[in-house]
């Protein structure tokens, strides 16, 4: 079937969840005590005309964070280049941010290797970026200083380490030698390392309970492969005013939005799925839809698609300022692991702090809509809600994609992926154990350059697509 035509769905059933979640009414976080941060006497001010906090270590360390050192003799080395850059960005409720990057997008691009592999990392600052940018790997064991120091504009740095233990792992801008780390980090310097493990993951076993013969009610342990479809969700907050980085909105705790994977409400309904469903593009599914329209190109919200009965692994990555209580409404985290340990089975909620993560396991058990929320009720309103549609139960998409011509897509993959493609920011690199998607769409928060890539790598643009559908269904 032509690939195109093979791209179509919507919701319906969304509106529940949406009233469940938000009422009827877009609700303000309530207010924090704001502290004015002097200018005048500022000691930040001042680390920053002296280049930040910079230690002069003795020679002897000179050698760290080299990419000839002997014990690295046998292994896989992965490459990791990056670019630190300021560009525009859309924040979908509260104007234009001026972001800083990795690479022109938020977050930054998502490194995968294997545990024992050699990360080589290279920070390119191109000429004319205003500041110096750095780069911390919280992956790596080494020593901070001077291997995460500022790379000045128009020039580069490469340093290696050996990922030793397992997990999922920050990396993010050091700043000016840590001066104004803050406001590269909250501004969009970020993004995660996962280090698979040597021995592979583990199986998944999930507790349920099951009526035997006797009739009783006993304990029945289900066992997944250990081969899982994947996703990844970063948190993080914007403080902003105009635009810009504000610093007392930090300080006090009164952030602007709270995003995933860079964008507050990235993961909804958006015109399409109006239009499919209500017949009507301006009749929203969902209580809020900021990024609606195909004019959005790769801003676009889109949602998340999985079948049901089979094992999915998130990793979850805690950015920002504030706490993440991981949870997802209408399901159970069937296993919580951080770096080479499960911490839990059978959980409701996680709480992850400032650059902390997760591996969580689940199995959609039911058809349905799940919604992952940050469940601070001040981050739900602003931004931290993303929609997973579990299996194909929905008859009016079923009917819609059965008129059009393309749902078999669906019907063989047991998902709406199969014909609309999961969001490919949403999506880490495919490892060992990796259940590859149907198909992706281009999705990011990030620069025109950045979409292209994805569509060159096989993501469909949904905004060609499927006005192209629609096109050739009207004809027909």
């Amino acid at each position: 079937m032509n690939k195109r035509i093979n791209f179509i769905f919507t919701i319906a059933a969304v509106a529940v969840m949406g009233g469940a979640l938000f009422g009827s009414t877009f609700t303000a976080q309530l207010n924090a005590t704001a502290f004015d941060v002097k200018s005048d006497v500022s000691a930040l001010q001042k680390i920053r005309d002296m280049g930040g906090l910079e230690l002069v270590m003795p020679a002897a360390f000179a050698a760290s964070g080299a990419c000839d050192d002997a014990s690295f003799e046998g292994r896989t080395i992965v490459d990791f280049p990056l670019t630190g850059v300021s560009i525009d960005l859309p924040t979908g409720l509260a104007g234009t941010l001026h972001a800083m990057t990795f690479s022109e997008q938020i977050p930054g691009p998502t490194l995968r290797v294997t545990q024992g592999d050699v990360v080589r990392m290279t920070l390119t600052v191109p000429d004319g970026e205003a500041t110096p940018h750095g780069n911390d790997m919280h992956a790596s064991q080494v020593t901070a200083v001077p291997t995460f120091g500022a790379v000045q504009p128009g020039t580069s740095k490469t340093f290696c380490y050996i990922a030793e233990v397992p997990g999922v792992y920050k990396y993010h801008c050091s700043g000016v030698n840590v001066a104004a780390m803050d406001q590269h980090v909250l501004q969009g310097m970020y993004g995660i390392a996962i280090v698979d493990p040597i021995d592979g993951y583990s199986k998944l076993m999930v507790e349920k309970t099951a009526v035997n013969a006797n009739g009783d009610v006993t304990r029945d342990r289900q066992f997944y492969s250990a081969d899982a479809l994947e996703f990844s969700l970063q948190y993080n907050q914007l403080y902003i005013t105009d635009g810009n980085y504000d610093q007392t909105k930090m300080f006090g705790h009164q952030h602007t939005l709270t995003t995933v994977n860079g964008q507050a409400l990235g993961y909804v309904p958006n015109e399409i799925h109006n239009l499919l469903n209500n017949g009507d593009v301006n009749k929203n599914i969902f209580v809020l839809q900021p990024w609606n329209s195909m004019d959005l190109h790769q801003y676009q919200s889109q949602l998340m698609f999985t079948p049901t009965g089979v094992h999915n692994r998130i990793f979850v990555e805690n950015q920002g300022n504030e706490p993440v209580f991981f949870h997802i409404v209408g399901e159970i985290l069937d296993r919580v692991t951080q770096g080479n340990r499960v911490q839990s089975h059978a959980t409701e909620t996680w709480l992850l702090g400032g650059s902390q993560n997760m591996i969580v396991d689940i199995v959609y058990d039911e058809p349905g809509i799940y919604v992952a929320v940050n469940h601070d009720y001040a981050a739900i309103y602003t931004g931290a809600v993303s929609i997973t549609v579990a299996g194909l139960f929905l008859p009016n998409i079923n009917q819609a994609a059965t008129d059009l011509g393309v749902v078999q897509g669906a019907v063989d993959t047991g998902m709406y992926a199969g014909v609309l493609g999961n969001p490919a920011d949403s999506v880490p690199p495919y490892g060992p154990q990796s259940i590859h998607h149907p198909a992706l769409n281009v999705h990011c928060m990030c620069s025109d350059a950045v979409a292209q890539a994805q569509a060159d790598a096989g993501a469909v643009k949904l905004w060609e697509a499927i006005p192209a559908i629609l096109a050739a269904a009207a004809e027909a």
